[in-house]
């Protein structure tokens, strides 16, 4: 069973209602009336600057979700794209997460998640999971919370899937790689070579880190908690480290419940009362 589809618990489907999400005062059209823009991951630049013409000007609420997430993946490829287009999605991306923030906490993020659980995990770009991962730590009312952990659970089922912009060889020309290249092996960079801490080697400082960040978080769930995933994703952006792994982090968190000062119930982690 495709996850999203018929039948899976984790994002149910929308309950019919007249008016979808509300974000910031804004009066939404109907769900209907929200039609995807086919062809946006097998386009090339230019057709791609027809087709995105009419929706890239328009609110969070008045664009599919497939469009959404179609668009967002496309910004973080700037780099097979013109320079203006890649642009425009840049400042696309930037609107759009700055909407979805800004979604009120409660029946207009849940349904704004739910609605996400609708479209492929694998379609769902990197930016815009790691977004979300950031603003749930900063809700409080359960449904939209639910919501978001169900969205979040939904893409860990699959990695983003990589996206190539047809026509990239035609446009740029030929690349071009040098006999010595292919004789003699390429180094990379000593300092283009550092890696996530090896589990075994977490020291004091980043384990303090992540345990402060844990406490911080669960305090406001009580009894209730925060998926395993959640949890993660979230310490994984705050973290001052670029290197910070999910390995490291149920690390501390499973030395944490050892001791006496978390515990974990069906997927969940909560502060040990």
């Amino acid at each position: 069973m495709h996850p999203g589809g018929p039948g899976d618990r984790r994002c149910s489907p929308l309950a019919p209602r007249g008016r979808v999400l509300a974000g910031a005062g804004e009066a939404l059209e109907p769900r209907k009336n929200r039609k995807p823009v086919a062809g946006l991951r097998r386009s090339d630049p230019t057709t791609l600057l027809v087709l995105i013409q009419d929706v890239i000007g328009l609110p969070l609420g008045q664009i599919h979700p497939q469009t959404l997430v179609d668009l967002l993946a496309l910004s973080e490829v700037p780099e097979q794209l013109p320079t203006a287009l890649a642009r425009d999605l840049n400042a696309f991306r930037d609107r759009m997460f700055g909407a979805i923030s800004d979604l009120p906490d409660g029946p207009p993020l849940a349904e704004f998640a739910r609605e996400l659980c609708a479209v492929p995990a694998k379609d769902a770009p990197s930016l815009l999971r790691t977004h979300i991962a950031q603003i749930v730590g900063e809700r409080r009312h359960l449904d939209a919370i639910a919501a978001v952990e169900d969205l979040i659970e939904h893409w860990t089922s699959e990695d983003p899937s990589d996206l190539v912009v047809p026509g990239e060889s035609e446009t740029r020309g030929p690349r071009v790689v040098p006999p010595r290249q292919i004789i003699a092996p390429v180094r990379e960079p000593r300092e283009r070579k550092a890696t996530a801490t090896p589990v075994s080697m977490v020291d004091d400082r980043r384990e303090g880190w992540v345990r402060e960040d844990v406490m911080s978080r669960l305090a406001n769930y009580g009894s209730r908690g925060l998926k395993e995933p959640v949890i993660v994703a979230g310490s994984r952006h705050r973290a001052p480290w670029n290197d910070m792994s999910e390995a490291e982090v149920l690390t501390v968190l499973r030395k944490m419940k050892r001791e006496g000062i978390v515990r974990y119930s069906a997927g969940r982690w909560m502060v040990n009362r």
